[in-house]
Order: structure tokens, then C-alpha cells, then sequence
């Protein structure tokens, strides 16, 4: 079943002839075009033999571009501080282990780190969802679909961590070591929205 379902997937993607990016039908209007996201291809799909035959009528030259780029601004606070909050976490445990005091202090940051990376998430799809507007004039593509459902995840993650944390959370305790795996699941994520956004910008 799994099978079929990918193999359905895969008949249904095509690529930019221009960029290369890889493309889904579900992209299309009703008129059967694209315009690709990256370089601004205007792109028919014709079929012949079961294999999709993607045509380039036009290129969308005028596409609003964003002076400065608030969206790639603030992906930057989540990407650099979930890490070092990781890290902090981490130490904090070691510490705790050993018996050392300041296990507590080393808690505390990697909390407040967690608090800059949420608000820093929601800035993020904030921003976002204002270029997907502006930039890509709302269409649907499939890959934006994708990060943005991952950057809803990612915030409904981050908020849950940050209640753990704020909750009182014994270092070494059951609900400790599960609010650490959240700040690695949410840092999983944030490579996986990355990794689509970077096809947004670099093509394939």
C-alpha cells in the first residue's frame, strides 16, 4: 500500500526545465500552468505516455523582491539559539550528575534560550507568510504547503517545551529528559523547513 502511494507520488512530480526544482501537479491552476517558484518559469504540463512533459510558455520577470529580508532575519534567531539551548540542557544534567551547583543556572539559560528560539519561530512564519503573499502571490505549491504545516508543528512543539521548562522540571527527571527531546525534535524540524526553504532559494 505504502508502495503504491510512492510510486503514485513520484509519477506525479516533474521538474523545472529551467532550475530543476522539483515540481508537483498539485502545483498546477486550474489551467493546467505553474509558475515556478524559484526562477518564475511559466510552465505547462503536457502528458504523452504517462510521462509529464513540463513546456516553458514565459518568465515571470516582475516578482516583487523584499529590500530587507525580515523572513531569512529571523529564521536566523531559532537556527542559532535552539542549539546553544540544547547545549545548555545538556550541561545542565552533566552538572547535575556530578552534584555540581550550578546545574540549576545552566537549566535556566537553555530555558531562555528555548523562550528566544519560540518567539524567533513564530517572527519566522510570520514573515513568511507575508513573502508567500507578496513574493509568491499565495499560490499553492506543494513545498510551501510543506513548510508551513512543519512551522506550525514547530511552534506547537516549541510552546509545549517552554511549558515543560517553565512547569518546574526536575533535572533528571522523567519530564526533564522529555523536555530535552523536545528541543531536539523541534531542532529536527527546523533542518527539515530549512531544507525546503533552501530549494526556495537555490533551486535543485
Amino acid at each position: 500500500m505504502k508502495r503504491s502511494k510512492r510510486i503514485r507520488n513520484l509519477q506525479n512530480r516533474f521538474v523545472c526545465p529551467i532550475c530543476h526544482l522539483e515540481l508537483s501537479m498539485k502545483d498546477l491552476d486550474d489551467d493546467g500552468y505553474l509558475v515556478c517558484p524559484v526562477c518564475g518559469a511559466v510552465i505547462e504540463v503536457a502528458e504523452s505516455g504517462g510521462h509529464k512533459i513540463p513546456i516553458v510558455h514565459n518568465v515571470e520577470i516582475k516578482r516583487p523582491q523584499p529590500l530587507f529580508r525580515l523572513h531569512t532575519f529571523a529564521t536566523h534567531i531559532s537556527i542559532g539559539l535552539l542549539p546553544l539551548a540544547i547545549l545548555a540542557t545538556f550541561i545542565a544534567l552533566i552538572l547535575n550528575i556530578s552534584g555540581h551547583q550550578n546545574a540549576i543556572h545552566f537549566n535556566k539559560i537553555g530555558l531562555l534560550l528555548v523562550n528566544i528560539a519560540l518567539v524567533g519561530a513564530v517572527a519566522t512564519f510570520a514573515t513568511g507568510w507575508t513573502d508567500w503573499k507578496r513574493k509568491y502571490r499565495g499560490r499553492t505549491y506543494e513545498i510551501i504547503r510543506k513548510k508551513i504545516t512543519l512551522s506550525i508543528f514547530l511552534i506547537i512543539l516549541l510552546t509545549i517545551t517552554k511549558y515543560l521548562g517553565c512547569s518546574g522540571t526536575d533535572i533528571g527527571s522523567l519530564k526533564f529528559y522529555t523536555y530535552l527531546g523536545l528541543q531536539m525534535v523541534s531542532m529536527g524540524l527546523i533542518g527539515m523547513i530549512g531544507h525546503y526553504g533552501g530549494y526556495l532559494v537555490f533551486g535543485k
